[in-house]
């Protein structure tokens, strides 16, 4: 059913794909779990473990998810695994909308993903690797809906303008573009998952 094929479907950026790669890995070597992809109709992805706690786990993403999508999806999976919610033999599905069962330990994993994803809590080993840890002004802009959109659309913009006007040679290695793409690289994530800053019910205020 799976394939061993990334589909990448949209013009994301590098510094996304690159997450995205570095996550995956993280979730092969510390936490022993294959991610695969495959055409999947109602869910987004789901877990299963082996019959031994410490056997290697299989997650199966669905090939349309974009990157950013697939970048929160290794978190929140990554905070079920440290709540121990990946049972032997089990399965740990995320749905596409709001989960109708095992809701209470959704909630759970959601709670601890924004901890880790924030760099306040979780596997210090992951926070290391996500661009977003102690970003208290940027976390605080996110909050708001009408300011992620906006904020997104400026920094998309820029990077438009960025590769047009072929301004890499002067400020690749910059510490402002550095700080640009980690910037358009969490706030990518935060628009498709605002739950990341915030309950799911005041995350559009």
């Amino acid at each position: 059913m799976a394939t061993d094929l990334i589909p990448m479907p949209r013009a994301e950026s590098n510094t996304l794909r690159a997450q995205e790669e570095s996550l995956r890995a993280y979730l092969a070597e510390r936490l022993s779990i294959r991610t695969r992809f495959a055409p999947l109709s109602d869910v987004r992805a789901f877990l299963v473990s082996a019959a031994r706690p410490d056997g290697p786990k299989g997650l199966v993403v669905d090939a349309s998810t974009s990157v950013a999508e697939r970048i929160y999806l290794y978190v929140h999976l990554a905070a079920h695994v440290a709540l121990r919610h990946n049972v032997p033999v089990m399965t740990v599905v995320e749905p596409r909308g709001e989960p109708t069962t095992d809701a209470p330990i959704h909630r759970d994993a959601e709670e601890l993903a924004r901890a880790m994803w924030w760099g306040v809590g979780g596997d210090s080993h992951l926070g290391e690797l996500l661009p977003s840890r102690r970003s208290r002004v940027l976390r605080a802009v996110l909050a708001s809906r009408v300011a992620r959109g906006v904020l997104r659309t400026a920094l998309v913009a820029m990077r438009h303008a960025y590769y047009r006007l072929h301004m890499g040679g002067a400020l690749a290695e910059s510490r402002l573009t550095a700080t640009l793409r980690r910037a358009l690289c969490v706030t990518a994530v935060v628009c498709v998952a605002p739950q990341l800053v915030g309950r799911r019910t005041t995350s559009s205020r």
